[in-house]
């Protein structure tokens, strides 16, 4: 399959095996990665469960009044996966969380699926150092709404998913007020032990969420724990 994990999230959501259906262990609605190095804050209102059954799949989000579900998903960017994608999205003079988002539209495009355009994401994801970009496709069955964005070595996404237009429209909100929390953890928030969740946490309100002040992304010349072991480019000629 080509792009596995960010299709496998765009079904996920609309298959609900995927994942235990429990309420989520989480500190004040913030949800916290520390092995993919975000953090993100929880809509008020949505069921979440840090406890997904597949590799990648970090946060399932759900609400029954309008049927609806939020996906957080990590892909490691990998030569495997760059090599995946179709020569014309790998030979993109684009970025390369552009590049990134054409594979995906080009496989829906081959499922029949109909594509929106390729939008910006929130201001508040570009002044934390990962910008983002979404678009939104349907196949008559399933509406959903799409974000991504790169930071450090991989690609985060954000999947809404529901059984109608109006539903989807009805889950906007929240799933950009998420959006816009979505950041990558500070270097203290990475290597501290027992990092208290509500401390420098986005404050929670109804309706909103403020992003704390000292959010800094890790490959602003930020170090870790020890040196990081030396990964092969991922961008690069391909097996023929």
């Amino acid at each position: 399959m080509l792009f596995p994990l960010a299709l496998l999230a765009a079904i996920a959501v609309s298959v609900l095996f995927l994942v235990e259906d429990s309420e989520a262990d989480l500190d004040n609605l913030v949800f916290t990665s520390k092995p993919d190095r975000i953090r993100m804050v929880v809509p008020r209102g949505w069921r979440a469960t840090d406890q997904p059954s597949y590799p990648g799949l970090l946060l399932w989000m759900m609400r029954s009044q309008p049927p609806g579900q939020i996906v957080l998903t990590s892909e490691v960017f990998t030569r495997e996966l760059y090599c995946s994608w179709p020569v014309a999205c790998r030979n993109s003079t684009d970025p390369v969380l552009q590049r990134y988002v054409c594979a995906l539209r080009t496989k829906l495009g081959q499922a029949r699926m109909k594509v929106g355009t390729v939008q910006p994401g929130p201001k508040e994801n570009e002044a934390e150092g990962m910008p983002s970009i979404y678009f939104e496709y349907e196949d008559g069955r399933r509406f959903l709404r799409h974000a991504f964005t790169y930071t450090n070595d991989r690609f985060v996404t954000l999947v809404l998913s529901a059984p109608t237009n109006d539903g989807r429209a009805s889950h906007v909100r929240p799933f950009d007020q998420a959006l816009r929390t979505l950041r990558p953890l500070t270097l203290a928030e990475v290597t501290t032990v027992g990092v208290d969740a509500g401390a420098g946490d986005a404050a929670v309100t109804d309706g909103t969420a403020t992003l704390p002040l000292d959010a800094v992304p890790l490959d602003a010349g930020a170090g870790f724990e020890s040196a990081p072991t030396p990964k092969v480019n991922p961008v690069g000629p391909c097996p023929q």
